[in-house]
């Protein structure tokens, strides 16, 4: 997997040729974290949400709690930088939640906040909402990866295999 930062047309851009990410592509940011919100509520209504498929990797019910977890951090970064309240997030729909308010508030020029002090290099907010709304989406699909896996390693069928 190639994953990485670039600056196109004056813009920092997360891309990644794995899950197709590029915030570019982005029309709706609202929608597309509710619309990932909701994937994740769906990949957790499995009876297998607690399996893993390898002994390395998280089961579904791991990756929804690392997805909150890390929504809870993010959030809280552009809170500390903007002002404010941090939100606490035990759980998705609490995640989903803050997420969804913090985004009806923000402006393009609070967008434009530069965070100096989170990661190597300074960041905007608006960087940092994309950054989350990509790791949302990858663990998305790192989701049904692993259910896609149970279901070829239980079934039979033919064995041909591309």
């Amino acid at each position: 997997m190639s994953y990485g930062w670039r600056e196109i047309d004056g813009r920092a851009v997360e891309v990644c040729d794995e899950c197709g990410f590029d915030p570019r592509a982005v029309g709706d940011e609202e929608a597309a974290f509710r619309d990932v919100f909701v994937a994740l509520e769906t990949l957790l209504e499995r009876e297998d949400a607690d399996r893993k498929p390898a002994e390395e990797v998280f089961s579904a019910q791991e990756y929804v709690d690392h997805c909150v977890e890390v929504t809870e951090a993010i959030l809280g970064y552009v809170t500390d930088r903007l002002g404010g309240e941090r939100a606490v997030c035990p759980d998705l729909a609490t995640a989903r939640a803050a997420t969804a308010q913090q985004e009806s508030t923000l402006t393009p020029e609070s967008r434009a906040t530069v965070i100096e002090d989170v990661y190597p290099w300074p960041v905007t907010v608006q960087w940092v909402l994309s950054h989350l709304l990509h790791d949302l989406e990858h663990h998305v699909l790192d989701i049904r990866r692993g259910y896609a896996g149970f279901v070829l390693a239980d079934s039979e069928g033919p064995t041909n295999q591309r």
